[in-house]
């Protein structure tokens, strides 16, 4: 498929999303961007060789979220009244967060730049976040008197805690990329230039394992949402036994006794 707004590449079962709209520092709220990433990730997600997706930005900027001029002129995904902008939400930018929070392989944000709003909601909802030194992000909603619409409270309030999402969504205050770092939102933080190779490095790691126990266990993790203790262990010997029985796993034990030997 031929995309206007987005890079792609697949190598070695790694998948790179590219956000390609410079001009608005790849606001997600165009509806353009934000059909070709569902439509990329969907296609990922269906594709047997893939078991690692990379996302990243081109330009200064990894997304501004939602497009201001677009906001200000009422277009686009804000047009209508207010019941037509509750259904553009439902429709446009809660349909990217819900299928990237059920996304079944693992997601790495490469933050090249800035991730404002729903930007900074896109980038939390990956599994790992590596950032340049050039990495910004902030919580930009109430600084134009809008509320976190797009998950941003629940998201944050799981990476950084309580008291810390509520001082970054209430002051809507600009955190660089050491901070960052400093306080979780950030796994690593890497040179500017060496942003997609650490990305890539990681990725490959991760790569390295079946593609059907990353699937399993990116459920499990994601089961302590709604799960308590003793349901999730249920839910793991469940998988558990499935997985001491398939392919993979005597593959694994047959290396692993084969690297004893040597």
């Amino acid at each position: 498929m031929t995309y206007k707004t987005i890079k792609f590449s697949k190598q070695e079962k790694i998948a790179t999303i590219t956000l390609n709209d410079p001009a608005t520092r790849n606001a997600i709220t165009d509806p353009i961007l934000l059909e070709e990433v569902k439509v990329a990730l969907r296609a990922i997600q269906d594709d047997q060789d893939v078991s690692v997706c990379i996302l990243t930005g081109e330009g200064k900027g990894f997304s501004s979220g939602g497009n201001v001029k677009d906001m200000l002129n009422r277009e686009k995904m804000f047009a209508g009244d207010a019941l037509e902008l509750q259904n553009n939400y439902r429709n446009g930018i809660h349909s990217l967060s819900k299928l990237l929070y059920s996304f079944e392989i693992p997601t790495i944000a490469a933050v090249n730049g800035a991730a404002a709003g729903a930007g900074f909601d896109l980038a939390l909802l990956c599994d790992l976040r590596i950032g340049s030194e050039r990495a910004t992000f902030t919580s930009s909603f109430l600084n134009l008197a809008v509320i976190p619409g797009d998950g941003a409270s629940w998201l944050l309030r799981k990476t950084v805690g309580a008291q810390r999402a509520a001082e970054l969504v209430l002051t809507g205050r600009t955190v660089k990329a050491e901070e960052a770092l400093d306080m979780g939102l950030l796994l690593k933080l890497v040179k500017h230039e060496a942003l997609m190779d650490s990305a890539r490095e990681l990725a490959a790691v991760i790569a390295g394992k079946s593609r059907e126990t990353l699937i399993i266990t990116k459920r499990l993790l994601r089961s302590t949402d709604s799960l308590g203790y003793e349901d999730h262990l249920n839910l793991c010997s469940a998988n558990q036994g499935m997985l001491h029985r398939a392919a993979p796993h005597e593959e694994a034990l047959k290396r692993f006794f084969n690297r004893e030997k040597e």
